[in-house]
This record gives C-alpha cells, sequence and structure tokens, in this order.
C-alpha cells in the first residue's frame, strides 16, 4: 500500500507528463454522475406519475386511489387505452398544478405582510392585517407569469369562451363581481374586474369572489335585511351556496350592488356597485322576453340601489315593469308557482311586499300614482322569522286582518308594512287639505276634518298597542335590540311612528310649507288646533329622546372594526320634520305643559325647556351624520338643518327658504282684510286668538269630544276594530300634483343642491319654478274653472295627464286575455275585488 507522501510526490510529475502527452488536445469526457433511477411503474396511471406522486396501483378497471379522492381523471378507468398520446397536460397558471390539481395556496402576499414577515391572509383589495391597521395594501404582481393568465388571453377568452361543467353558475353569460388579483393597465387602482366566465377564475381569484361576496352578504344581513320588505333572500341557503360556489353571479351582483355602500363606502366600492348593477340590468333586458319570477328578486335589488344613489329615473321605470310583471304572474293574488318550498314561496310574497312599499314611496301621499292598491295585496304578510329560515309552513295574518294574540305568526317586516300603508294614508289626507284650492273648500265640513284626524289617531294607536311587548320603547327594549342584527327593523319600526304623528299634526304649525288653506283655519276650533300643535311637538320630542338613546347605545358598543350606523337612511327624512317642528316649537314656547295633551309616550321626560329642544336637535344631527360620510343627500340635509338652526339662532325665527312657490301668499278668493294662514295658527299658538272666533267656529264641548276621542288608552281590554279611515271631505277628481320623487324623474338636468329635499318632511309638492325646464314650451293651460282640486298651486302640463273615465282602477284592468294569463272569474272579474269581500277590514289600513 502506497503511503501518502508517495502519492503527493508522484501526482505532480505524472501531471506534467500528461500535459506533455501529444494527443493531450482531445477533451477528456465529463465524469459521469451518479443517479439513482427509480424503477418505472407498469403498475402506475399516468395522472400520478405527472404529478410525481406514488401510485396505489390499478385495482381493477377503476381509479386509483389518489386520482379517486382528487377526482382526477385516471387511465385505470379504461384499462385496454394505453395510448400515451392522449395525456393532456394542463399548463400551469396561478389556480392548477400542470397535473390539473387545485392549488392550495396563495402565491403570494402584499407589500406590508411581506416585509414585515407575517402571514397574509391574501383577501382583496385589502388584506385583514392591513385592514384592521388601516395600512395600505398592495399586491406586487408576481415574477413568473403564466401562459394563461386571463389578462394575456383576454381577447382570445372572450372571442372563444369555453364552457363551464358541473357548477351552478349560468352558461349564458352572465357577468359575475370579482376582484383583480394581479395589475392591468385598463384598471388603474388594480381593483375590481368583472370576469365574463368562469373558466377563467383561478383558484385566488375564486377564494377572493367567495370572501368578496360572503363579506357583502354579512353586510347585507347587518344594515339592510331588516329594513321594510328587504328580507326576501333566505340567509341560510344563500351562504350555502356561496361557499359551495353555486350561488348565481347575477344574484351575488344584486347582494354585492345594494351591500357596497357598507363593505367599501370609497369611490371604488361606489364604481364597483355601480359595475354590478349595470350588469343586473344588461341581464334583465337580454331576458325580458321570459315572464319568470326568478326575475323579480334582481328587480328588487335594482331598484333599491338606484333609490341609495338617487337615479329616480331608473327607479319609476324598472319599477313598472317589475309591477306589472308581478301582477302577471298574480304574485299579489297569491298565486305562487308550484313545485317550491315554503321559503322560496315567502321569498316571493315578500318581494310583492317590497314594491308595495316601493310605490307609497314613490307615490309621495298621492293615491292617484299607486298601482299595488291594498285591496289587491291578497297575499299574507312577511311570516314570522324563524319559520322561514327553518322552512316550516306557518300561515300569517293579511294586511287588514285583526291582529293575533301572541305568539304572532308575523315578524318586524309585517309591522313595517302596516305602517307603511299607513303612513301613505296619512300623507293623501294631509296633501288633500294642504292643496285644496279656496273655490271648493265651502264643500268642506270642519267635522269631518277632525273625524279624519281622529280616526287615523285611533289607527295609530291601536297599531302601537298591537306591537310585541318586547317591542314597545323603553329602556329595555332599546339595550336589547341595538346589539342585535333586527337593530335597523326596530330603529326604522320606532322612527316611523313618531314620523306618523308627525307628518298628521304638522300641517297645523305655523311657518310650513305645506299649510292648511285659511277658509279651513278659520272653521276648525282652537281648542282642536292647540292641542294638533301640542301632538306635532310632543312627538318631535319622542323622536329626539329615542335618537339619542339609541346612539348613546352604539357608541357604547365594543368596537367591531366597521361603522355602527344607529338608523337607516329613511330616517334623515324624519329627522329633517322633527328639527323644522323642534325650532317652531321654541320660537312659539309650544313645549308648555306638553305632557298634559298627547298621545306621544312619556318615555324618558324630564324638565322640557328650550335647552333641553336644542338638546334634542343635536341628538337628531348625531344619528344623520354617519351617513354624510356615505350618501351625498345625507350631507346635504344635515347642513340644511344646520343652517336652519343658525339662521334660528340669528333671527329668532325659522324660516323657510324653499317657499318659492307661493304657497304662503293670501288666495284671490278669500277677503284680503283677513289674516293668513300662518298669522292664525300663530295666533292659536300663541293663545290670542278672539273670542269671537271661538264662537263662530265651534263651541268647546264639541272641540273637546272630538279631539280626545282619539286619545284611546294603551292598555283598553278588547278595542273596535274598524274599516281604515278613508277621507270623509268631498275632492273633487283632477290632475294629481306631482310627488317629489317623479319630479327628481322628469328633470333632465337637476341640482346636486335640490337633492337634498327627498329626505324632507315638506317634500309633499314641488314648487312650478322647479319644473319649468322639464315641461314643454307649447303648453295650453287648463281654463280657470277646470282647474283641479290637487294640483301644485298652480295649473301643471295637462297634455301629460288625461281624465280617467269612471270605473275601476286602469292599472289592474287586464285589457285582453291572452295566452299568457288566465281571466279571473267572479268577484275577481277585471282584475280586483269588492273591497267589502276583502277578509276582516278591521283594525289596520
Amino acid at each position: 500500500m502506497d503511503s501518502p507522501a508517495a502519492h503527493d510526490a508522484e501526482g505532480p510529475a505524472a501531471l506534467s507528463s500528461a500535459n506533455a502527452t501529444p494527443n493531450a488536445s482531445a477533451p477528456s469526457p465529463p465524469p459521469t454522475k451518479r443517479r439513482r433511477t427509480a424503477p418505472v411503474l407498469a403498475d402506475c396511471c399516468r395522472t400520478c406519475r405527472l404529478r410525481k406522486v406514488k401510485c396505489s396501483g390499478n385495482p381493477g378497471n377503476g381509479p386509483c386511489s389518489n386520482c379517486a379522492r382528487l377526482e382526477l381523471s385516471c387511465n385505470f378507468v379504461n384499462a385496454t387505452d394505453h395510448d400515451e398520446t392522449s395525456v393532456s397536460r394542463t399548463t400551469p397558471s396561478h389556480s392548477h398544478t400542470e397535473a390539473g390539481t387545485l392549488r392550495k395556496r396563495a402565491q403570494r402576499a402584499c407589500s406590508q405582510c411581506h416585509s414585515h414577515k407575517t402571514k397574509c391572509s391574501g383577501d382583496l383589495p385589502r388584506c385583514k392585517r392591513c385592514e384592521a391597521a388601516n395600512l395600505p395594501c398592495e399586491y406586487t404582481p408576481a415574477k413568473r407569469r403564466f401562459t394563461n393568465v386571463r389578462f394575456q388571453n383576454s381577447a382570445k377568452s372572450i372571442d372563444s369562451p369555453q364552457s363551464v361543467s358541473g357548477s351552478g353558475a349560468r352558461s349564458d353569460g352572465i357577468i359575475s363581481p370579482t376582484l383583480s388579483s394581479s395589475s392591468s393597465s385598463n384598471n388603474t387602482g388594480g381593483a375590481i374586474t368583472l370576469l365574463t366566465d368562469m373558466a377563467n377564475l383561478n383558484a385566488e381569484d375564486l377564494l377572493a369572489r367567495k370572501d368578496l361576496i360572503l363579506r357583502h352578504m354579512d353586510a347585507y344581513m347587518d344594515s339592510v335585511y331588516w329594513l321594510p320588505s328587504q328580507g326576501f333572500i333566505h340567509p341560510e341557503s344563500t351562504y350555502r351556496d356561496i361557499r359551495a360556489g353555486t350561488l348565481d353571479p347575477v344574484h351575488a351582483a344584486g347582494i354585492c350592488a345594494v351591500a357596497s355602500l357598507f363593505v367599501n363606502p370609497t369611490q371604488a366600492g361606489r364604481d364597483f356597485a355601480q359595475k354590478c348593477s349595470t350588469q343586473i340590468e344588461l341581464y334583465l333586458f337580454q331576458n325580458v322576453y321570459k315572464f319568470s319570477d326568478e326575475l323579480l328578486i334582481l328587480f328588487a335589488f335594482n331598484i333599491t340601489f338606484n333609490i341609495v344613489q338617487g337615479s329616480f329615473a331608473k327607479v319609476w321605470q324598472c319599477f313598472g315593469i317589475a309591477s306589472r310583471l308581478m301582477l302577471g304572474l298574480r304574485l299579489n293574488w297569491h298565486v305562487l308557482p308550484r313545485g317550491r318550498t315554503f321559503a322560496q314561496q315567502e321569498s316571493l310574497r315578500r318581494i310583492g311586499w317590497h314594491f308595495f312599499h316601493i310605490d307609497r314611496m314613490l307615490a309621495g301621499g298621492y293615491d292617484e300614482y299607486i298601482s299595488c292598491r291594498p285591496e289587491n295585496m291578497r297575499i299574507p304578510l312577511p311570516c314570522d322569522e324563524a319559520a322561514y329560515r327553518e322552512n316550516r309552513p306557518i300561515v300569517a295574518e293579511k294586511l287588514y286582518d285583526k291582529p293575533a294574540q301572541p305568539p304572532s305568526t308575523i315578524n318586524l317586516h309585517a309591522f313595517q308594512v302596516r305602517l307603511i300603508d299607513l303612513r301613505h294614508r296619512i300623507q293623501v289626507i294631509t296633501k288633500r287639505l294642504s292643496s285644496a284650492s279656496s273655490s271648493n273648500l265651502q264643500y268642506v265640513d270642519a267635522s269631518k276634518i277632525m273625524a279624519d284626524i281622529n280616526g287615523l289617531q285611533n289607527e295609530l294607536t291601536r297599531f302601537h298597542s298591537s306591537l310585541p311587548a318586547d317591542v314597545l320603547l323603553c329602556d329595555q327594549s332599546i339595550s336589547r335590540y341595538v346589539p342585535m342584527a333586527e337593530r335597523p327593523g326596530y330603529v326604522f319600526l320606532h322612527c316611523h311612528l313618531a314620523g306618523c304623528h308627525i307628518e298628521l299634526y304638522r300641517i297645523f304649525l305655523p311657518g310650513q310649507k305645506e299649510k292648511l288653506p285659511v277658509e279651513i283655519v278659520r272653521k276648525l276650533p282652537p281648542e282642536f288646533l292647540a292641542r294638533s300643535q301640542k301632538q306635532a311637538v310632543a312627538h318631535s320630542m319622542s323622536f329626539g329622546r329615542f335618537c339619542d338613546a339609541v346612539q348613546n347605545e352604539v357608541d357604547q358598543m365594543r368596537d367591531t372594526g366597521k361603522q355602527e350606523m344607529a338608523a337607516d337612511y329613511s330616517t334623515i327624512q324624519v329627522g329633517t320634520a322633527c328639527v323644522r317642528v323642534l325650532l317652531i316649537a321654541i320660537q312659539y314656547q309650544l313645549f308648555r305643559d306638553i305632557s298634559q295633551e298627547t298621545t306621544a309616550p312619556l318615555w324618558r321626560l324630564g324638565k322640557t325647556d328650550e335647552s333641553h329642544l336644542r338638546y334634542l336637535i343635536q341628538a337628531v344631527q348625531r344619528v344623520t351624520e354617519p351617513w354624510c360620510g356615505l350618501l351625498n343627500m345625507a350631507q346635504q340635509a344635515y347642513d340644511q338643518n344646520q343652517a336652519l338652526v343658525e339662521e334660528f339662532d340669528r333671527t329668532g325665527k325659522v324660516v323657510d327658504h324653499r317657499s318659492a312657490d307661493g304657497s304662503g301668499r293670501l288666495r284671490s278668493e278669500g277677503d284680503q282684510r283677513l289674516a293668513s294662514t300662518d298669522a292664525l295658527l300663530a295666533g292659536v299658538a300663541a293663545g290670542t286668538m278672539e273670542e269671537s272666533r271661538r264662537a263662530m267656529i265651534m263651541d268647546d264641548g264639541n272641540a273637546d269630544r272630538w279631539f280626545r276621542a282619539s286619545q284611546l288608552p294603551l292598555n283598553s281590554g278588547n278595542p273596535q276594530y274598524t274599516s281604515p279611515t278613508a277621507s270623509s271631505f268631498i275632492i273633487e277628481p283632477g290632475t294629481p300634483g306631482i310627488p317629489v320623487l317623479l319630479a327628481q324623474a322628469r328633470t333632465a338636468s337637476l341640482d346636486p343642491s335640490e337633492m337634498s329635499s327627498i329626505y324632507e318632511s315638506d317634500n309633499a309638492m314641488m314648487g312650478l319654478g322647479d319644473l319649468t325646464g322639464s315641461l314643454p314650451d307649447s303648453t295650453a293651460m287648463m281654463p280657470t274653472n277646470d282647474m283641479p282640486l290637487m294640483q301644485m298651486g298652480g295649473s301643471i302640463d295637462p297634455a301629460m295627464y288625461h281624465h280617467a273615465p269612471p270605473g275601476p282602477s286602469p292599472t289592474f284592468t287586464l285589457g285582453q286575455q291572452g295566452m299568457y294569463v288566465d281571466g279571473y272569474g267572479g268577484q275577481f272579474a277585471n282584475g280586483h275585488a269588492d273591497p267589502h269581500n276583502y277578509g276582516q277590514q278591521a283594525g289596520y289600513g
């Protein structure tokens, strides 16, 4: 054995001799690298071989265990197929491996999480860590790109879209919302991309899409679901479809459009919601030839979105189509499609009540614009929520049924529908009173006016007594409902119950845009007028105290990372009326002895003075303020109320800058020497009405009889339920006034500063000057002797309205019986029935 020294000595010599060899110019072959070669198993499928995993072997004319578990194609299924050329490898992408399996993790983190070496959730547009810390979240594009990324072959995918198999998505090209996972030249913010084909969605997009829809669904349940007639989506089935990836993309777009305001109130969120709404409209009008109830939920989503956005022209036209579709399907007659579960049928009924609510909101108190007549709404009210979610059949009450004893079969949505119908009938009577012309007031009887006010007050009292015990206004119910998901419905109920009282009595206050004609004021007893003014002030104070209590409870809640709203956007309208009434109460000292002559709840009633009323005004503004960052109209209403308070602090008077329609002028038909409406009502408020005027109208006994009859005790045993109150004074048929939302829709270019009037209480009529731009120039004016009673301080374009012949409402009359609509028989001929045959019309209207 040679020693190491010998090897060292021989090494250089051997190397030099080798270099001196003549044939050393040829390079020596590289040394072979030893490599362990695994034997090729004959009993291995091609899929496992591509995936480089151990195959369990051929079980015998069936897939191997790996392919069966992952639901991959396995050549063992057909043992006779050994053609290797038929193997089609999948190009690796962000979503799938080369073998076609779904990647289980995202491929990159945001820049913030990457720099801090923390785990990133991968949520879009911001991950959970950045959203919680309010950090800028940016996903840098991946360095490695594949050939089938959607941004590189978008044109090809649009030209030749691939079909989607085995999913619940539609195959007719519905566009679904998702978020982009990488930057694009067309999307400057890297924000939102709408994909036209589910095949283009990779795993990261699918996860982001599910997370996106789930977040919007959570926001819908928290902020929208318990608003009037918005609970028409079944929560359990919707969440299940989202997690399973089978939710209809166009339904997902509807949820995202409505809830995007609460998820991302920035401009990017508004753009995303608008894109979702655009895709809903595209789908609706592409499928306008379909006579299907599946389109109703899309109309419901789109109408709600456009109401919040202020696109009232779309609201009017989409509602017209949706209401006719509902009538054509006869859903309002409780003719529901067969083969549906109870929950699916209940969803259709709730959509019908949703249109019922939208109809009254668009009508603005003008009964002539109503399409969904109450006598034609034969469907039950929204049923108990537990029965709906459990898919448990239950028979609920109808609109005018006498309230049942506990346990009730209806929920908060049903009480909201009854209150909405009652508020509409209150608006109808007050608008007819305030818009009556002097030439027709000789037929108006003061006792009949007081009877109508008394009847509506009785209905409001009975409605309040029918509420469940846990919903009645008290500190315990507020503490119970504010942390719950039902908070929006609970707050809406009490806010609009106070709003109904304010709407009923505020026409008796001086300084209002809507006011009674002076001829009617002269006929009414001063005691009745004084007590009506006290009613308006007392319920405004109750509304302010409720807003203060709810906002305080919300402020004390634990921080959940999202902005908590104490009330919904419709409360802004009631709040504006409340601020105006409270300022008038301060001006005329109407808050003295307020608790003696009112039906308002005496809840939290303390010392009543001017400072307390100013505190209540600030409480109303506190509830409105969180909406200012979400809705421009809320900001404008808030600023207008603040300017009204500042003007009152300077002048000591409530100045209505919007009284440009001349509603406060003396009427030419009356005696010019007599006082105006404001002067008479101010005299009543100050208690300076002449004694002679009191004797001319009515004695104190009759006034006390009319007004005190409206104060029905809440703890009365069995109140007598009567038919809904209808106006007993005579109103001539004629051209109706224009609701504010219709005026907004008709006006081509609208000043944004006027949008705040949508949420004000004084939105009964638009001034004639506001509509000049929307009326044609060549308008033949109506003769003076033919001027209708229901008009806005002057004649409206008569070419746009025609007097309908007497008879049933044309909205519900079927012109002809075609192949799609069956004729009604018996009492339901002509699409409506005798109101006396409609169940028990007792107590509510």
